[in-house]
């Protein structure tokens, strides 16, 4: 039934993505496209800030490639992805490995360094981060995501593009939902009745998702009753 459902609705293209405001979504535009200078003026980062839910990860992974094809680079970004856990040595190694890698030529446009939650790294690795982002700062782009901008250090913040992330209202949400029940083939869903229903994930993607999955099998479950039944696989 939902099989697919991960894969075909994974954002991969800036449109796939739901924005809390039209400001974020032009200035990642410009910085992908290259019409604002990235990498450049002593900025070689872009950090998306945010709470949970957001879709901040997500744009995160797809950015290195985004970036690369629109600097005609092709897609295949080879970044480099980090995922920073709370606890343990919180990302010394990571952030020594980085500036050893920041320092060869890139195999593709630059060399990619996303590293997601990275405000769970130490104060050691944040301090030696801000250092490793000057190693070559025209050949290697750096992408970072968090739930907690107090806690990134003031040089990292100056070497970066810092985006809000945060969660896009119920409005904002509503075309995609209408397209994913659509190709399940669900009418009569008005647009009243949508947005009470997404206005309870709170701007969250993973709960908006999972509010519209449970609606499509409510209303299969209706036509089932009714004799109806129609298949679930999306068109």
């Amino acid at each position: 039934m939902f099989q697919d459902f991960e894969s075909k609705y994974t954002p991969t293209q800036l449109d796939d993505f739901v924005f809390n405001s039209e400001t974020s979504k032009m200035v990642i535009e410009d910085v992908v496209g290259g019409l604002l200078p990235f990498p450049g003026m002593g900025k070689n980062g872009i950090l998306l800030y945010g709470s949970f839910g957001t879709g901040k990860s997500a744009l995160a992974k797809v950015l290195p490639s985004l970036i690369n094809q629109a600097r005609g680079g092709g897609a295949e970004a080879m970044e480099k992805y980090y995922n920073i856990a709370a606890g343990g040595a919180n990302g010394v190694s990571i952030v020594d490995a980085i500036g050893r890698q920041a320092m060869l030529m890139p195999f593709t446009k630059y060399n990619y360094f996303v590293l997601d939650e990275v405000d769970n790294l130490s104060h050691q690795a944040m301090t030696s981060l801000k250092v490793v982002m000057n190693i070559s700062p025209l050949t290697t782009v750096f992408i970072f995501t968090t739930n907690r901008l107090w806690a990134i250090d003031g040089g990292v913040q100056d070497r970066s593009k810092c985006i809000s992330f945060e969660a896009a209202g119920a409005a904002a949400w509503l075309p995609r939902c209408k397209k994913i029940l659509s190709d399940y083939g669900v009418v009569g869903v008005t647009d009243d009745l949508l947005l009470q229903i997404i206005s309870k994930a709170n701007g969250s993607g993973r709960r908006t998702m999972e509010y519209v999955q449970k609606l499509i099998l409510e209303r299969h479950k209706v036509l089932k009753q009714r004799g109806e039944e129609q298949s679930l696989t999306p068109a």
